[in-house]
């Protein structure tokens, strides 16, 4: 009589504990993944069997010392699938290809310029340079797409960004039209953060701060494991924080004294040129790094404005890591370039302006993650999103190497009650 093969039963949430965790940790033995998820070794096997069937994970073996038991480890299949993220920040927007680990494979750049509105045609196009490559079964294993914003989008899919010249423009509906993926869509500073919590300094860490310093300012919030948003996403503005209130320095909202007005990137050239006595016309050939290579060089005039920026960066984090207690503050954007000029004068004046409970065991770190790190934290985005939709999850585990031959193996999908983030849910065609 043939023997009867007995079913089993795996959880949507054992899998998405699995890929989450080896998203993260990348390459982790079987005692290490179950210990890291809280799976039983029952359900971690099970659910390790079924995503390596399905090509989602390999598994290979690793040789011990003499005399002991080979170990196996598994890791996430890097072309078991494809992202794209896309960037509307700063002065230009940037697109990318990533695997299913979110290593950017193509990537593609569009300058902008400054408060003149952007086509949308421009963001689909550049969505389009970065997939067309992609061979038939690749382009197959195309999984999802995630944008990291600037600005605040509305209810209704509507973007406003300044950058981008845009007043409500329909972003979610242009792209839905364009593409037959599902999207997803979160603001920069969460993007930050949360490639940070993902990839970075705050993947140890439940409780992180990100500063970024580029054309404007923002601090993105990470609070028990998830970033915090506030009423209507507009958490971390720290920007049109009235830092220096009886300074004259003009920022974009109409105010004066604001942090952004006088520590963005923007602002910085602004106030060196001043010092340096060029004309307006002369201030777009001046760069950021330029500036951080003359305060390098002993130029008096550069090392005066990195002093003053400093100090209003240094307060205002100062009062962040006061309101907010977190175990590590990073500092990101322009900043990553100006380690040895900028950032001293920043973290001496945290020292100073802060109280010494506050700064007992908080970590302070400049990112690592580069000028990419809205890009991964957009692909990042599409990938934890997909993990937390049942249906997606499906997809994702059975799009790299589907095998008919599991009678042994049946996908039950469990419900699992998640607070919804109308910020960055994903639009689906």
């Amino acid at each position: 009589m043939a023997k009867t093969k007995t079913s089993v039963k795996i959880a949507d949430e054992w899998l998405r504990q699995v890929l989450a965790f080896l998203y993260r940790r990348r390459n982790l033995t079987r005692t290490e993944i179950g210990e890291g998820t809280g799976l039983n070794a029952a359900s971690a096997s099970h659910a390790l069997r079924y995503l390596v069937k399905r090509g989602v994970l390999l598994k290979r073996a690793e040789l011990q010392s003499p005399g002991r038991r080979r170990r196996e480890v598994f890791n996430l299949n890097s072309e078991a699938g494809y992202f794209v993220g896309v960037d509307l920040e700063g002065d230009r927007i940037r697109f990318a290809l990533t695997n299913f680990l979110g290593d950017v494979r193509c990537r593609w750049e569009v300058p902008l310029e400054f408060r003149q509105p952007l086509e949308p045609r421009i963001v689909i196009d550049g969505i389009h340079k970065v997939t067309r490559d992609l061979e038939p079964a690749q382009y197959h294993r195309m999984l999802a797409v995630g944008v990291s914003y600037p600005g605040l989008l509305d209810n209704e899919g509507r973007l406003i960004a300044v950058n981008l010249g845009w007043n409500r423009c329909p972003l979610v509906e242009e792209l839905r039209s364009a593409f037959p993926w599902p999207l997803f869509f979160e603001s920069d500073k969460d993007s930050c953060i949360l490639a940070e919590h993902w990839h970075g300094a705050a993947q140890r860490h439940r409780n992180a701060i990100f500063l970024i310093v580029e054309g404007g300012i923002g601090l993105g919030i990470l609070v028990d494991g998830k970033p915090l948003h506030g009423m209507r996403g507009l958490t971390g503005e720290i920007g049109h924080w009235k830092i220096l209130p009886d300074a004259s320095d003009q920022c974009n909202c109409g105010g004066t004294g604001c942090l952004e007005s006088i520590a963005s990137s923007p602002n910085i050239i602004r106030q060196y040129a001043e010092l340096c006595g060029h004309q307006n016309s002369q201030r777009g050939a001046i760069r950021i790094a330029e500036v951080f290579e003359r305060a390098r060089q002993g130029d008096s005039n550069a090392r005066v404005v990195l002093e003053r920026v400093g100090r209003a960066l240094g307060l205002a984090l100062s009062h962040a890591a006061t309101l907010l207690n977190p175990e590590i503050v990073i500092l990101g954007g322009d900043l990553m370039g100006a380690e040895d000029t900028l950032v001293p004068i920043v973290l001496n004046e945290i020292r100073v302006r802060t109280l010494p409970v506050s700064l007992e065991s908080l970590k302070i770190v400049v990112s690592s993650l580069g000028l990419d790190i809205r890009l991964k934290g957009a692909a990042s985005l599409a990938f934890r999103k997909m993990l937390e939709s049942p249906t997606l999850l499906r997809t994702m585990c059975n799009l790299s190497r589907p095998d008919r031959d599991l009678p042994e193996v049946q996908y039950v999908p469990i419900s699992v009650e998640r607070e919804a983030d109308g910020r960055s849910e994903g639009v689906r065609s």
